[in-house]
């Protein structure tokens, strides 16, 4: 195999590089690391999704204030 058999792998939303392959292989839609996973380890967002899963926020009905 030369340099002529492979091919770039370019990501389909921010036209990052990925990599090379074989030029007869197809691939559809290819995405980079941080497009296909949109919240990665050690990002807030996690925290706080899993939090409001797991505790709901309550409703005005059931908030009781002390005289």
């Amino acid at each position: 195999m030369n340099l002529y058999d492979t091919k770039s792998i370019i990501c389909h939303k921010c036209k990052f590089v990925i990599g090379e392959i074989d030029f007869d292989a197809e691939v559809i839609l290819p995405l980079c690391g941080k497009c296909a996973n949109p919240m990665p380890e050690g990002d807030k967002i996690l925290y706080t999704a899993s939090y409001f899963k797991n505790n709901p926020p309550l409703k005005k009905a059931m908030i009781v204030q002390a005289p």
